[in-house]
């Protein structure tokens, strides 16, 4: 019989740094997590008996006690905004299964932990610097200080990984290098704020966990889709209009083969020990199935994206979807920077080429609405461990279609007086077996 087994680190900081200080537990009562790509923040929830610290067996209590001899508490060891790790596992094989802060203690009969992810840290902080808040060129600027500033040619990337390292956090980031045109952002904004803004761009913005530490990851395709497989729901989904002709596919082509080695690059760019894919055998390992089985659907819907320039108040816009649907999204996109130009030759050529990069755009954000899958969850042991956008196999079914290669979008993990287990909740299907 397998022995269950966890370890809690907490890590004293400075400025919300770690240092290297910390206390590490190898029992809790109860630990609850949730994670998902949809979501900004993971959160976790420890429930810890009150002998853990002052009966344990074998255990130097004078640990416990203080310069003048008196009985220390369990926030003398859980403090607000410390940093903590649990790693949770079978047989002295420990996984990271959670790394944020503590946000919250409440100790009575059992002491209850609460934390956040990583993310915690970015709602503390600013997105934006306020050095040089004051424009020289706007005279009222002087009297009043501008509450917005506008960010041109904003790029995460750039953007993310500038302010990050300014601020010293010790986060690795990998992060979408595309270019959203203008973006206007409050000088009040945290940077969990701007990543909950860049949501409605069909950005998502989540902390991966990886072996040695968690990864910032902002990224337009967390379903990690293919360039065949966006090049394959284009065809499928294309509206004619005056811009959308036989040309602007041939682009559309060419922009594919290009963005194919992007997103190869974005998927392995971080790599930090886990496999990303895992194998489940209905009635083997699986405890519970609560999965139903849909397919992609775009019927009756279509998606529309907008891109204005700098001389011109009229956008180039093209949509995918069902020419006849009810308009559920419009993305629109600013660029203060260039001018389209007058020439009619270079004009069309201009807007052919720009009407095939919104193409890609279009399709990678409405991909995510309904692809073909499961909707629902299942219920497993602790291992194999599994995290959001990684690839589980289902094997064994004894309904057809519920085996192949999917994508996890939502991880619930719970250990303790109940055992080790996960319920996994799965989105697209990858392929097939």
């Amino acid at each position: 019989m397998l022995k269950l087994n966890a370890k809690i680190r907490v890590y004293e900081t400075v400025k919300l740094i770690p240092t290297p200080k910390f206390y590490e537990f190898t029992y809790v009562k109860n630990v609850d997590i949730s994670s998902s790509y949809k979501s900004l923040t993971d959160t976790a929830t420890i429930v810890m008996p009150q002998k853990v610290y002052t009966d344990t067996k074998g255990f130097d209590q004078n640990l416990f006690k203080n310069a003048n001899g008196e009985e220390k508490t369990i926030h003398d060891f859980f403090k607000l905004e410390n940093f903590i790790e649990i790693f949770l596992g079978y047989d002295d094989d420990y996984k990271p299964a959670f790394r944020g802060y503590i946000t919250g203690v409440q100790s009575d009969t059992n002491a209850t932990i609460t934390c956040e992810d990583a993310m915690y840290a970015f709602k503390k902080v600013k997105a934006v610097k306020d050095d040089n808040v004051q424009d020289k060129n706007d005279i009222l600027n002087v009297v009043s200080t501008n509450p917005t500033t506008n960010v041109e040619g904003f790029n995460p990337k750039t953007f993310f990984e500038k302010r990050i390292k300014e601020l010293n956090l010790p986060f690795k980031v990998n992060a979408l290098d595309e270019e959203l045109g203008n973006v206007i952002i409050n000088r009040n904004q945290s940077l969990a704020q701007v990543f909950e803004m860049l949501k409605d761009k069909g950005i998502y913005t989540y902390f991966k966990t990886e072996n040695l530490a968690p990864v910032l990851t902002i990224t337009n395709n967390p379903q990690q889709h293919t360039a065949s497989e966006l090049g394959g729901f284009i065809d499928r989904n294309f509206i004619k209009s005056p811009l959308a002709g036989a040309l602007v596919k041939k682009l559309i082509n060419q922009g594919l083969s290009l963005l194919s080695s992007q997103l190869n690059k974005a998927t392995q760019s971080v790599s930090g020990g886990f496999s990303g894919k895992v194998r489940f055998r209905f009635r083997y390992n699986i405890i519970e199935d609560k999965l139903i089985v849909v397919n992609e659907s775009t019927k009756n819907t279509r998606t529309r994206v907008e891109k204005y320039f700098k001389n011109s108040n009229t956008p180039i816009y093209i949509e995918l979807g069902d020419p006849n649907g009810q308009l559920i999204k419009t993305h629109v996109l600013h660029d203060d920077k260039d001018d389209l130009p007058k020439d009619p030759t270079a004009f069309k050529k201009a807007t052919t080429e720009v009407a095939s990069k919104l193409y890609q755009y279009a399709a990678l954000r409405a991909m995510e609405s309904k692809p073909s899958g499961f909707e629902g969850s299942f219920l497993t042991f602790g291992e194999p461990f599994v995290r959001p956008t990684d690839k589980v196999i289902l094997e064994n079914a004894k309904d057809k279609e519920k085996n192949g290669t999917f994508q996890v979008e939502k991880v619930e993990r719970s250990y303790g007086e109940n055992g080790y287990r996960q319920r996994i909740y799965i989105g697209r299907r990858v392929g097939t077996i």
